[in-house]
């Protein structure tokens, strides 16, 4: 299994960073994690099969995670891939919002007028275990990303397992970061969390809390990134920045 990282961004793409778009390769096919644009371009581009993406899961609904989502359905929703043997699955597309899911939904209406409504699967993320294929699991870990009137939009961590192995994706975080998800992260082989909304050297309590494999820094503040060897000081595991491109074997 290997993590690519096709999208390494913050809310505004850069030159070189793409928005929000990773990809965990696996001998079971494809899942993309968080789905920033351009999708289909970038999975192309990178030989990446779009007829073997099992699933998409979207840690919350800002743009800059799902934007590139419309152009990957339009694909998928193509007549012609009926008779394409090469499209043996039916993807499933996990939000964190029962409105993300609506608006899709309505989005698809207006290209294909309700026409091949069953070549994608829309599914609700839910917190603890909510997806399992046989192969991997995946779980979600609430996070405050989002706030909202008195509470907050629906925004996850995601923890990955398969082969004996976990990832764990921090998504979007919480401006102090008190929302890493540090007892999910304690001991996992690879984590992968954002660095544009929280100083890690103010709130480095947290990254000395675990002990992963590797720390993987995306959705990156370039500011925040210059600080990378002060921070590589404080920590005793490997920390690295991301970038588009890149692949991590896990």
């Amino acid at each position: 299994m290997k993590i690519i990282t096709l999208g390494t961004g913050a809310g505004t793409p850069s030159k070189t960073r793409s928005n929000s778009l990773n990809v965990l390769s696996t001998p079971n096919g494809e899942y993309i994690i968080d789905a920033g644009a351009p999708v289909t371009v970038s999975l192309i581009r990178n030989d990446i099969d779009l007829n073997n993406v099992r699933a998409v899961f979207v840690s919350h609904m800002h743009e800059d995670h799902f934007g590139g989502l419309s152009s990957f359905l339009k694909d998928r929703m193509k007549s012609s891939l009926r008779n394409n043997p090469a499209w043996k699955i039916i993807p499933e597309i996990w939000l964190p919002d029962a409105d993300g899911i609506e608006a899709f939904e309505k989005l698809l209406a207006v290209q294909y007028r309700g026409q091949n409504t069953d070549m994608v699967k829309f599914r609700l993320v839910s917190e603890g275990l909510f997806y399992d294929d046989g192969y991997l699991k995946v779980s979600a870990v609430r996070t405050r990303h989002i706030p909202w009137q008195d509470g907050f939009l629906p925004t996850y961590s995601l923890i990955f397992e398969a082969e004996g192995k976990k990832f764990v994706y921090t998504g979007d975080l919480a401006l102090d970061c008190s929302d890493f998800p540090v007892d999910a992260a304690k001991d996992a082989d690879v984590c992968m969390t954002e660095l544009t909304h929280y100083d890690f050297l103010k709130e480095i309590k947290y990254f000395k809390a675990i002990s992963p494999g590797k720390l993987i820094f995306t959705h990156i503040a370039e500011s925040l990134a210059k600080k990378l060897p002060e921070f590589q000081q404080q920590i005793d595991y490997s920390a690295v920045i991301a970038n588009d491109g890149d692949e991590f074997e896990l």
